[in-house]
């Protein structure tokens, strides 16, 4: 058996949506990118700040009901082993570690405005690996975009940018986790189980 049909072997009926846990994982990327958003941003004084927030309010009400009331197929389901909640736990921790340390390294250097974006290259820095333990391409690109994000903004070294990229580090989340919801990530609908339908 190739590497590749090994995965395809272990596949099986996805779990009803409130069960399945990239539904929830799902859920709890939203909230990060309602964070990232709202926390960097003030007021509805500003146009620009109003359309951000709408689109992301849009994109994670859209994204809700793609999950749980319209559910769509989101590839071949693969049960979490122990190895894989063991990964997603280190990768966790070690997105605060990168934090904690990164925002005290930061606030040694007098930078602390850069502060968002580093937690927005944290948090992108922490799918990557998930895209390898959970077989998700989807993690690739959601972890690339965030980390470029983050790194741009870091490297232009100013408050502004540290702020630009952490809202956009929300507004990627929000559109990029709408894109799999709706199923662009599945790798087709032909491994589709007809129950899920």
């Amino acid at each position: 058996m190739t590497a590749d049909a090994a995965p395809r072997a272990r596949a099986h009926a996805a779990p009803p949506p409130f069960a399945d846990p990239r539904r929830i994982g799902t859920v709890v990327g939203l909230i990060g990118a309602v964070v990232f958003v709202f926390s960097y941003t003030t007021g509805f004084s500003d146009p620009l700040v109003v359309a951000v927030r709408l689109l992301c309010i849009a994109c994670v009400s859209a994204t809700l009901w793609f999950l749980f009331a319209a559910p769509r197929f989101l590839g071949p389901f693969l049960a979490p082993r122990a190895w894989q909640i063991g990964t997603y736990v280190a990768c966790v921790v070690i997105e605060f570690v990168v934090i904690a340390a990164g925002g005290r390294w930061l606030e040694e250097a007098g930078n602390v405005e850069l502060r968002p974006a580093l937690i927005g290259f944290a948090v992108g820095l922490h799918f990557v690996p998930f895209a390898w333990a959970f077989k998700e391409r989807m993690f690739y690109t959601l972890g690339g975009t965030l980390m470029a994000l983050g790194a741009g903004g870091l490297l232009v070294g100013t408050g502004t940018s540290a702020l630009v990229a952490a809202v956009g580090c929300g507004v990627a989340m929000s559109v990029l986790l709408l894109a799999y919801t709706l199923g662009a990530f599945a790798g087709g609908r032909k491994h589709m189980n007809p129950s899920s339908t």
